[in-house]
């Protein structure tokens, strides 16, 4: 991790300038292993209703900004705000929260896509806004596509991901075209070359959620835990509001 607030506050124009250009950016060793310890703990702490199971192995926990709290004072502490501030600038809010874990049990592929729903307290007809069918209890909608182009997603690496660890496959530049009908996904996948990027304990990769991307399952099982907590710099229209 960098230092000090001037050496981060260098390093910060490199970044943004990556996750404009290319779609993702990895901030290296940015969090302190004090924290990286305390949300490994995090899922230990929660109540077996906010889990999602596979062969009895717990992978994933949606809403985590709802059903844990202390996350929201996490994601908004020192260091981690500053990179999605220096993104959207000082309105920059996280608006959502999951956890992943590939483990033996679950260890699972995940296929190419882009990120274009967001999650929201209830369902609502708000002009520009399609609601999606609820699942596991979460309100789903896809926004205009001019909200997600202003959010940036942080994933914060709990573990090592490396290119036979489940580190996340890319498209450069995919995140430009806005939201890809499938005939242009192919096309993209294609004539595009995939980028693979590995990651270590305590980096965190800054990604823009219509960047196309994938990953593997791991050839050689572990844990492969993340956070990954989306930001925004705006409320939602209408009397939709955002469920973390």
């Amino acid at each position: 991790m960098p230092a000090d607030l001037g050496q981060r506050s260098k390093a910060l124009p490199e970044l943004v300038d990556s996750l404009n250009q290319f779609g993702f950016a990895v901030a290296r060793k940015w969090v302190p292993l004090t924290t990286i310890e305390e949300l490994r703990r995090l899922p230990e702490s929660l109540d077996d209703a906010s889990y999602v199971r596979r062969s009895g192995s717990v992978y994933g926990i949606r809403q985590l900004l709802t059903v844990a709290p202390h996350l929201y004072e996490i994601a908004t502490s020192t260091p981690i705000i500053e990179l999605a501030r220096a993104v959207l600038g000082n309105d920059a809010k996280p608006v959502k929260g999951i956890f992943f874990d590939k483990t033996p049990d679950a260890n699972w592929p995940v296929p190419w896509h882009q990120d274009v729903t967001i999650t929201v307290l209830e369902s609502r007809e708000v002009s520009g806004f399609e609601m999606r069918p609820v699942k596991d209890g979460v309100v789903h909608a896809i926004p205009p596509v001019e909200i997600s182009e202003n959010m940036v997603a942080l994933r914060i690496h709990l573990d090592d991901a490396t290119a036979d660890h489940g580190a996340l496959r890319v498209i450069p530049g995919s995140h430009r075209s806005g939201r890809l009908p499938p005939e242009q996904m192919g096309q993209w996948l294609t004539n595009s070359p995939a980028t693979v990027i590995p990651t270590a304990t305590g980096d965190i990769l800054l990604m823009r959620p219509l960047l196309l991307h994938a990953s593997s399952p791991c050839q050689t099982p572990g844990h492969r835990r993340v956070i990954h907590i989306e930001y925004a710099d705006r409320d939602l229209p209408g009397g939709l509001e955002w469920a973390g």
